[in-house]
């Protein structure tokens, strides 16, 4: 073991049985708040990013790869939901993600749902999520992550304003647009939270390809506008994947698809149902995992491979799960949940193990691998 790899271990070691017993015996609303805190301040610092990438991150040109005209140091990110207003941004760079997701960020600033509305549910490794979208705005956050540039991309996760009731089908629509016009020239790619599973109970205008349509025409009007990843609701159904496509087709810079969760708790936990009922909101951690690599395998096999790419997020906590989701079609993945569970650690870890999967299936680099399990 070199002395890289051993940081890493020891790193997630003293999160594992020093802090994370600590973090557990807090709200965990209270904790994500003060984490974000904590990163906001480190991040203003470049002695402490530079310790931090010291210390967590790890580099490889086998991991370096291109989606959608922007270079990814590598292909682990950081999922939307965790910096909802890109507080932290500099810091989660730092700690060795490939690219940064932030949001979800509406038009109009939004408190979110009542409180509490984030719940661990350890014995299945995961959390439950019922925030509904607590953001500062599209002005300000466009206005924040334009003061921080960051030497990896960053994507802006874009929903609906959480008002508590279901707003016009076509004021939907212009906040959708309003927001990316927002961030143009302030971020890498948008991605389109278009089933917010904490906002609508997943219902969603966009569920009706007529009127995903209409913003699209909107987006195409818009001058200087990044790459756009669609994120929905996962599905296999053919149907439905044939109909998206076709809709999406004539819009170039629509550049892959993320797969969101179903609203609810459609799983089999451990965690028994009479806790579980106490917790409004969204399941997710490992259990999480089958669901998306089904939609990652349907999707991959009908879609265009030189013009879409899949952002594989849901349930990874190894290496070798995140491989398996790029092996199945996935270009690039994300994390959240276990990072509750295994500290910051885990994405050396993880990209650590990926260039050790290439060099068992003699891979010389990473998109070597994407979809070979899936033809």
């Amino acid at each position: 073991m070199d002395c890289s790899q051993l940081c890493y271990s020891c790193s997630m070691s003293l999160y594992r049985r020093l802090v994370r017993p600590i973090l557990f015996r807090c709200d965990p609303e209270w904790v994500h708040d003060r984490t974000i805190g904590l990163g906001e301040r480190l991040g203003g610092f470049p002695t402490a990013r530079r310790m931090l990438s010291r210390a967590l991150a790890f580099d490889d040109p086998r991991l370096a790869t291109s989606v959608a005209g922007l270079d990814f140091t590598n292909p682990v990110g950081m999922a939307a939901g965790f910096d909802k207003s890109g507080r932290a941004i500099r810091a989660l760079a730092a700690v060795g993600f490939g690219f940064v997701e932030i949001g979800s960020v509406s038009a109009q600033p939004s408190v979110g749902n009542p409180r509490p509305r984030l719940f661990r549910i350890p014995i299945d490794q995961g959390i439950v999520v019922h925030y509904g979208v607590p953001n500062d705005g599209a002005r300000v956050v466009a206005k924040r992550v334009a003061e921080h540039p960051l030497s990896v991309p960053l994507g802006v996760n874009v929903v609906e304003t959480n008002t508590g009731c279901q707003a016009l089908p076509e004021k939907i629509v212009e906040q959708f647009v309003e927001v990316a016009r927002t961030f143009v020239g302030r971020c890498d790619y948008l991605a389109l939270n278009l089933n917010c599973p904490n906002t609508t109970a997943g219902h969603s205008t966009f569920d009706d390809v007529c009127w995903l349509g209409r913003m699209l025409r909107g987006y195409a009007d818009i001058d200087g506008l990044p790459p756009v990843f669609l994120k929905f609701v996962a599905t296999h159904e053919q149907g439905r994947i044939e109909q998206t496509l076709e809709t999406v087709d004539p819009y170039e810079f629509v550049k892959g698809f993320i797969f969101n969760l179903p609203p609810g708790k459609p799983y089999k936990l451990r965690t028994p149902p009479s806790k579980l009922a106490k917790m409004p909101g969204v399941a997710s951690g490992p259990h999480t995992r089958v669901m998306i690599n089904d939609a990652i395998v349907a999707w991959y096999r009908r879609m265009d491979h030189g013009r879409y790419s899949i952002i594989g997020v849901g349930g990874i906590t190894c290496a070798e799960e995140a491989y398996e989701k790029i092996l199945l079609g996935a270009s690039l993945t994300q994390l959240y949940t276990a990072l509750v569970y295994h500290g910051p650690g885990l994405v050396g870890v993880i990209n650590r193990g990926l260039c050790r999967l290439l060099d068992r299936d003699g891979f010389s680099h990473i998109s070597q691998a994407v979809g070979v399990c899936n033809q």
